[in-house]
């Protein structure tokens, strides 16, 4: 703690997030209360535990559950160590020159060019992930209306939603909404581990050893868990926007950790309980193991058959209840994303003279943003995770 202390300075010590005498920029312009640390918990939980946690049960099949429990666990760990960098140098920042985004680092490590790279690796970053939401969006409009509209007409019906969450002025506005985001994360967590270890009586009668705890592939298959890993854990390009928002910034580090063993355990769980639910006949796309059952070993490993064509026990009802509590997740997701994004826009030293937050300029370059991101999204003929 002695650490961390020696990077925070007085709380009474005005900063990029405070205006004189301590008072945070959203009460003295009059807008709504900044971020507490609760609130900051629940918007890194919702970011973090988005749609790639339906990758997770899979990548045991790889790497056996021992290596890929490992490269879970190494990933949360950078990832905390990552935003709690980030966090020292807003800390030390404040009451001297301002560090409010990775273009800020850029730009301080190597000039106008660092800033540029840096601007340009987190933003692209943050634009595909959010574009990529789009797509799934409109992927499980698609499955809950069985196939009524076909997915880019749900994501143009739904465009109107992005622009107006888009518009928020920052995430103390999106407050009262996120813990709905947090709740299906965390219920689609829950509902995977149970499902899966209910499906579990399907294959316990069976001789055959359908788990392994080492590689059974080429090690080179480790690239693809610690790759997958990294994109579920992501969650540092949002940091920035975060601490601007936030009331006692000083607190940071406690919302992040609690965040980081929130969602490690739900990973953990989902990917130790998915794999020991499905084994090795664990389907590339987990809604269809907890959908459709083999009724024996060979039709389990029988590569000729499809899912849909096996004639054990079945549960249609399960790609509505999932596609339900992903789409809720994702959608209160998506604001937080693009809300960094904007924010790295309007600190950047080029552009925050003529995109000041408020502006008709700054509405028209989210919406502008925003606009750019559904065209990418209906290009996109098919995401998967």
């Amino acid at each position: 703690m002695a650490e961390i202390a020696s990077v925070v300075p007085e709380l009474d010590a005005p900063g990029p997030g405070k205006a004189e005498g301590g008072v945070s920029k959203a009460e003295k312009e009059g807008k709504r209360p900044p971020l507490s640390t609760f609130k900051t918990y629940v918007n890194l939980v919702t970011v973090v535990i988005g749609a790639g946690i339906m990758a997770l049960p899979q990548l045991p099949r790889r790497s056996g559950w021992v290596l890929s429990s490992l490269i879970l666990v190494l990933v949360l760990v950078s990832s905390a160590e990552s935003g709690l960098q980030m966090w020292k140098a807003f800390m030390a920042s404040r009451g001297s020159f301002e560090m409010l985004t990775f273009g800020d680092l850029g730009r301080e490590a190597w000039g106008p060019r660092g800033e540029i790279l840096a601007n340009l690796v987190t933003n692209v970053f943050l634009f595909g992930i959010y574009s990529a939401y789009a797509v799934l969006i409109g992927m499980q409009l698609e499955n809950i209306s069985q196939q009524a509209l076909e997915k880019r007409f749900w994501t143009l019906i739904l465009y109107p939603v992005f622009v107006a969450l888009a518009l928020a002025p920052n995430l103390s506005a999106l407050s009262k909404l996120v813990p709905l985001g947090m709740l299906a994360a965390c219920a689609t967590a829950a509902f995977i581990v149970s499902k899966s270890l209910a499906d579990a009586s399907h294959w316990q009668t069976w001789d055959q050893q359908i788990h392994s705890a080492w590689p059974q592939e080429s090690l080179l298959s480790l690239g693809v868990v610690l790759a997958t890993c990294i994109g579920a854990v992501a969650f540092q390009p949002v940091v920035p926007a975060v601490l601007q928002d936030m009331g006692k910034p000083e607190t940071f580090p406690r919302a992040m950790l609690a965040a980081m063993v929130t969602c490690g355990c739900l990973y953990l769980a989902v990917m130790l309980c998915g794999y020991h639910g499905y084994g090795a006949f664990i389907l590339n796309d987990i809604v269809q193991s907890m959908t459709h059952s083999p009724k024996d070993f060979q039709e389990a490993f029988d590569e000729e058959l499809e899912a849909w064509d096996w004639t054990g026990e079945k549960s249609l009802w399960v790609p509505a209840l999932v596609s339900s509590l992903v789409l809720v997740n994702i959608v209160l997701s998506m604001p937080i994303i693009i809300m960094a994004v904007f924010y790295s826009v309007q600190e950047s030293k080029a552009l925050a003279p003529h995109v000041k937050p408020g502006s008709w300029a700054n509405w028209v370059m989210r919406a502008t943003l925003v606009t750019i991101a559904v065209v990418i999204a209906m290009c996109v003929p098919r995401f998967t995770l």
